[in-house]
């Protein structure tokens, strides 16, 4: 099933923009435009989350119409503003808005940021991260090949699933999850290809506009190298024992990251 969210704004290109990246993404994106229509909107349809324009209405119509929605929507809600405004930003935090994106900014960016409002209040209410984008991850079987016999590799994935284990982590190639001690540790689709390519080349330095290359397929860096960023902080919170001092994704200063570790093996299991 596919989650809802609203945009609030009056720009069209912008919602056009933001609905094509969201649904190429798995997500439905509807417009609306003004504070009648939003509230409608959330009080009759369920809605995984608000993106709010600040340009949208007037500061205090804003901030009125939030406190409302506040009133009785307990979902993510992010801004977007063309400008920081500090005094204005702290309004907005103590009426619980989740996040508050200053341009410019990249679509992904505005996604990644509403996974992690959504997967941040699950943990709270379930201690289970969501699933929210059911999207097929292009991964190859080149990493199990160099660790396999050509025999030993299975034409039927159902029946027998190639893990890669990494100290304790354990990668689960066929799912596109991580397990820690038998934890799933949730993981989007995204964050998985990334983790997968960093320990492709473990050992090597890997810069942002290759990873940008090989992750999002990207031939240039079009000025999105902060979303490897966003990613690598993102995938570190969850496979880290320690965020602020990692202990396999490190960074290097001036060229990108590396993936350190103990050495991998291939764990088979013959379901």
């Amino acid at each position: 099933m596919q989650e809802r969210l609203i945009l609030v704004t009056k720009k069209l290109p912008l919602f056009m923009k933001l609905n094509t990246y969201c649904n190429d993404h798995g997500w439905m994106v509807y417009n609306t435009t003004d504070p009648e229509e939003t509230l409608d909107f959330i009080n009759h349809r369920h809605v995984a989350g608000i993106i709010y324009d600040l340009d949208a209405a007037s500061p205090e119509g804003t901030l009125s119409l939030i406190k409302k929605i506040r009133e009785s929507f307990n979902k993510p809600i992010l801004t977007l503003t063309a400008e920081k405004d500090f005094e204005y930003e702290m309004k907005l935090l103590g009426l619980h808005v989740d996040d508050y994106i200053v341009e410019p900014y990249e679509y992904e960016e505005i996604i990644v940021r509403m996974q992690q409002c959504l997967w941040g209040r699950t943990i709270q209410t379930s201690q289970q991260p969501p699933e929210l984008i059911d999207q097929k991850v292009d991964v190859d079987d080149s990493l199990i090949a160099e660790y396999l016999a050509p025999e030993e590799l299975s034409p039927h994935p159902h029946h027998h699933h190639n893990h890669l284990q990494l100290d304790d982590l354990l990668l689960d190639i066929d799912h596109y999850r991580v397990l820690k001690n038998n934890e799933d540790l949730g993981l989007t689709p995204k964050e998985f290809k990334l983790l997968y390519f960093l320990v492709k080349n473990k050992g090597q330095v890997i810069s942002r506009e290759q990873l940008l290359r090989g992750v999002w397929n990207y031939n240039d860096d079009l000025g999105t190298s902060r979303i490897v960023d966003i990613h690598i902080s993102h995938l570190r919170d969850k496979i880290e024992p320690d965020p602020h001092h990692p202990k396999y994704i490190k960074t290097v200063r001036g060229f990108g990251y590396t993936f350190e570790g103990q050495e991998l093996k291939i764990v088979k299991d013959n379901k």
